[in-house]
């Protein structure tokens, strides 16, 4: 049965993650699986965070883990993009997990 490529990417990452022992790592690629956190990259997601006139439909273009300095779970912020044709341009930056709802839909790159 095939395999498509991004499934085969996130198992890979998964391993290295666990592999490494690193938490930020772990709390990184699980966020790149579905199954455990929240959107992955190039994902849609419907922002209704506080920038009220920023609200509606955008893909996570970036995911980024903060370290906490007592050694608490990372906390992961998002950047959400529209697309123009073929260019993302950014909408919102740095956007807490609860401030969106991931959607079914996934942006091919290539």
């Amino acid at each position: 049965m095939p395999v498509d490529r991004a499934t085969v990417a996130r198992a890979f990452v998964l391993l290295m993650a666990e592999r490494m022992a690193d938490p930020m790592v772990v709390a990184v690629a699980r966020c790149l699986d579905p199954q455990h956190a929240g959107p992955v990259l190039w994902q849609k997601v419907d922002y209704h965070g506080s920038l009220t006139s920023r609200h509606g439909s955008y893909w996570v273009s970036a995911i980024h883990a903060h370290a906490d300095p007592f050694g608490e779970t990372p906390e992961l912020r998002y950047d959400l993009c529209e697309m123009r044709g073929v260019v993302p341009v950014p909408v919102v930056k740095n956007v807490r997990r609860v401030s969106i709802t991931p959607l079914p839909e996934y942006r091919t790159m290539g």
